[in-house]
């Protein structure tokens, strides 16, 4: 029986289990034909019940197992299902699901961090140049070839979701970009020429974190379109920027830009330039976030601090409040709703001014 014993040929398996209890009931082996009830049926007919109490005589009809009903009842039933559909879904509903697929999760803000992703890609690349390397001289020696090893961890985003149609693709895109934080840091100033993983849609992003790498004066020198810059991003609604020092010209640029009220005006004119161009209708931020883990992994050796960042605001900050309707509300924002200042560093301002 090993070519029908197949969830597909209940039907045979169910003779051959009458056949044997036929055999057993009869002294003699000799096997009489019986009748067997009808427990498969078409979509329109209704399965046939099978009768509980058996005939009279020595050969009745034995009561059919419980369990082969069940599986009989249960292929019935498949039958008549149709696939899943999943835009059948209330739109909630398939928001949740897309938030355990497109949006970075073991994090109190989903950062997704493009350096972080770029590194791990450069990585991946060099260990495949490699493994291909040395499966070529072991190829000569006659041994094995390396087998390449599978991912330890989780990716960042299930992006093979994507693939699925054009809807879902269109779908769980748009979430993705809504509700996750695009991290870009920008260490070649002036020139913002952005370096991301491809497929990154600027014009989709609605929340970015953007890290300036700050170099000395005299390598700053320059103009910088930022108009041009925030132009790509149409989408953008919140902004973190965060100003660092970068590792190779730390020593310089710490000096000139230690305190506001001494910095060099080239930096005073960076950041009067960078204030003006960034559009109104962004909810800005200036300096790392007080909670760590809201922030990028930044690239920078130091990041500005908040006491600085407080007095350039003070100084050049022109940004007006706005209400959920994108009118004017009135009022220049308050330095505390764009720049982190926790109460440490006012009281830490405060008694330096005493």
């Amino acid at each position: 029986m090993k070519d029908v014993a197949c969830c597909c040929n209940m039907s045979k398996i169910h003779q051959f289990y009458m056949s044997m209890m036929a055999l057993r009931r009869n002294p003699q082996r000799q096997c009489k034909k019986e009748e067997l009830p009808v427990l498969i049926s078409t979509n329109s007919a209704p399965i046939a019940e099978v009768d509980e109490k058996p005939k009279a005589g020595r050969h009745a009809t034995p009561k059919v197992p419980r369990s082969l009903q069940l599986i009989t009842r249960h292929q019935a039933h498949a039958s008549t299902l149709e696939p899943f559909r999943f835009f059948g879904l209330p739109r909630e509903v398939r928001d949740h699901v897309y938030s355990y697929l497109v949006v970075r999760r073991g994090r109190t803000t989903p950062v997704i961090e493009a350096k972080t992703i770029l590194r791990s890609q450069k990585k991946r690349a060099t260990a495949e140049r490699t493994r291909v390397r040395l499966n070529q001289k072991r190829a000569q020696s006659g041994r094995r070839p390396i087998a390449p090893r599978e991912p330890s961890t989780e990716p960042v985003l299930h992006l093979n979701v994507l693939q699925a149609s054009r809807a879902l693709q269109f779908e769980a895109s748009d979430y993705m970009y809504e509700n996750n934080w695009f991290a870009i840091s920008l260490d070649n100033i002036p020139v913002t020429t952005i370096d991301t993983p491809l497929g990154w849609d600027y014009s989709r992003i609605t929340k970015m974190q953007l890290e300036l790498q700050l170099k000395d004066a005299q390598r700053m020198n320059s103009y910088i379109d930022w108009g041009t810059f925030f132009a790509g991003f149409r989408a953008l609604r919140s902004l973190r920027i965060i100003p660092t020092f970068h590792p190779r010209y730390y020593d310089w640029a710490q000096v000139e830009l230690n305190d506001w009220n001494t910095a060099h005006f080239i930096f005073r004119a960076f950041f009067r330039e960078l204030l003006a161009s960034v559009p109104e209708r962004i909810s800005l931020k200036l300096g790392p976030s007080l909670k760590p883990n809201d922030d990028m992994q930044l690239e920078g050796r130091v990041a500005v601090g908040a006491g600085l960042l407080r007095q350039m605001y003070v100084e050049l900050g022109t940004r007006r409040s706005i209400d959920v309707n994108g009118g004017w509300f009135g009022g220049v924002l308050k330095v505390e709703r764009v720049v982190d200042c926790g109460e440490m560093v006012e009281r830490m301002e405060h008694s330096l001014a005493m």
